[in-house]
């Protein structure tokens, strides 16, 4: 019988967000789990045994922010064990409102913006907010250095689950991208794909999906460059898919696409997306950034620059050396990597945050 109740506040729509997914999935059987977040109509996502409440985002900036606060506050005051909340601007005020409650802040990134000064404040902002908790967890180790965390914080990592178990075989080259489109320039994927596809399509069947969304126009920029291409027999642009019907497309694509641009602010993210598919048997086609690095090596992928003409020469490569990779070797390497390990040392850190 479960006692002890948890309460997850995070902005994110539920079944929208990867890592707070998991947390959920694998902390339900310990504790009732009530997730709190934003309404972005979004298709809902259920998950047995979570209780989900959502928070309308309708009206200006100010009253919706005003909202979500509100019901945050007046869950909190219900009484839970543990109280973890994803990072977000203001945070910090539900601590200020609710001192005797016992908080877990979650930083799960720091700023990605493409403007240095957006990132120098909200990276500022995240470092004087995280001041008022006493518990805090982080992405990475390099992200708490960055932001004046290190002595402070609890590092608890990106993870995935194994989403497809079919052995993968590489008589073909069917590549996934499974990720936001927001600032990390995958046009670049698509011209190398291009010129690879052009000049490899009567060596190989080939194929590129990309699933995923950006903040305005940037599905229809990246069609629009397919079509411009002349690939459209080849390359998808799915759109946005919640996390549990994903499955479909691990299980049929081969290759796994983690590109991201090689910028100061994303060589201290750990890529969810590595991770994914690498767990699924997946060799992976990655930019060389700080993380991507400690997972990448010669039997699971390839590390390239972020530009067009490294992921064309990346897809050569992995074209040239298929025959190394094996489904089953690349799955077992990687099972440190799965939500249940890491979500299992999390259950461990709010049980000692409740007695």
């Amino acid at each position: 019988m479960k006692s002890k109740k948890l309460l997850i506040i995070n902005q994110l729509q539920f079944g929208y967000h990867s890592d707070t997914y998991y947390y959920c999935k694998y902390l339900r059987d310990s504790y009732n789990v009530t997730y709190l977040c934003w309404d972005y109509n979004e298709k809902r996502v259920d998950l047995n045994g979570i209780h989900i409440i959502y928070v309308p985002r309708t009206g200006n900036i100010a009253r919706r922010n005003l909202r979500f606060m509100c019901h945050a506050i007046n869950e909190l005051k219900k009484g839970y064990g543990l109280n973890i909340i994803i990072y977000f601007r203001g945070c910090s005020f539900l601590k200020i409102a609710c001192p005797r409650h016992t908080f877990l802040l979650d930083i799960r990134t720091g700023s990605v913006s493409n403007k240095k000064i957006n990132r120098l404040a909200y990276d500022l902002l995240m470092t004087v907010e995280a001041s008022f908790f006493k518990h805090i967890s982080i992405i990475s180790k390099s992200l708490a250095q960055k932001l004046g965390l290190g002595q402070k914080a609890y590092i608890l990592s990106l993870g995935a689950d194994v989403i497809s178990a079919c052995e993968k075989t590489f008589d073909s080259m069917n590549l996934l991208y499974v990720g936001t489109l927001y600032n990390r320039n995958i046009d670049q994927t698509i011209k190398g794909f291009s010129k690879f596809y052009h000049e490899y399509k009567n060596k190989i069947p080939t194929c590129y999906t990309i699933v995923g969304k950006g903040l305005t126009t940037e599905e229809e920029q990246l069609r629009a460059l397919v079509k411009r291409y002349g690939i459209g027999s080849s390359v998808k642009i799915a759109g946005q898919i919640p996390h549990d019907r994903l499955k479909p497309f691990f299980d049929t694509h081969n290759i796994g696409v983690s590109y991201i641009p090689k910028t100061d602010y994303f060589e201290v993210q750990p890529p969810t997306k590595t991770y994914e598919y690498l767990l699924s048997g997946m060799p992976v086609i990655a930019t060389e950034t700080l993380e991507n690095a400690n997972i990448i090596d010669d039997k699971n992928g390839i590390l390239i620059n972020d530009t067009s003409e490294d992921f064309y020469q990346g897809l050569v490569k992995i074209y040239r050396h298929k025959k190394k990779y094996h489904s089953k070797e690349i799955r077992f390497n990687s099972l440190k990597y799965t939500w249940s390990e890491i979500v299992g040392d999390l259950n461990a850190k709010i049980a000692s945050l409740m007695n």
